[in-house]
């Protein structure tokens, strides 16, 4: 499927979602969209940098894969908002902001629909 159409298909998936970006494993962005409801929290350096994290971890986890197996998703959840990563594809990481209020289980499915 299309990252587009896919992404946008997140994003309509619920006025929950916030953002849904899709980056390489360097942390370079593909396609990003962000629902117009919301009000970003943060700035887009700081954005930049959560990705850049994310991306960070991601690769420790793979490093581990070959003991623990592959990481599916990771969730975070702060105060404000909760975080989901999951592979898209290979060589690419889907990188969704939601409310927390947002059952993480339902982006979680939609999303491994596409692949």
């Amino acid at each position: 499927m299309e990252i587009k159409a896919a992404t946008d298909r997140l994003l309509k998936l619920s006025p929950s979602v916030r953002v849904v970006t899709v980056c390489d494993m360097n942390g370079k962005i593909v396609y990003t969209a962000h629902s117009k409801r919301v009000r970003n929290i943060l700035s887009a350096s700081e954005s930049r940098a959560s990705l850049r994290n994310a991306v960070n971890a991601w690769k420790g986890r793979k490093a581990l894969a070959r003991k623990l197996g592959r990481c599916k998703y990771v969730v975070a959840e702060y105060e404000k908002i909760k975080r989901i990563t999951m592979p898209a594809g290979r060589n690419h990481l889907l990188y969704v902001t939601t409310t927390t209020g947002m059952d993480h289980n339902k982006v979680i499915r939609k999303a491994r629909s596409f692949q």
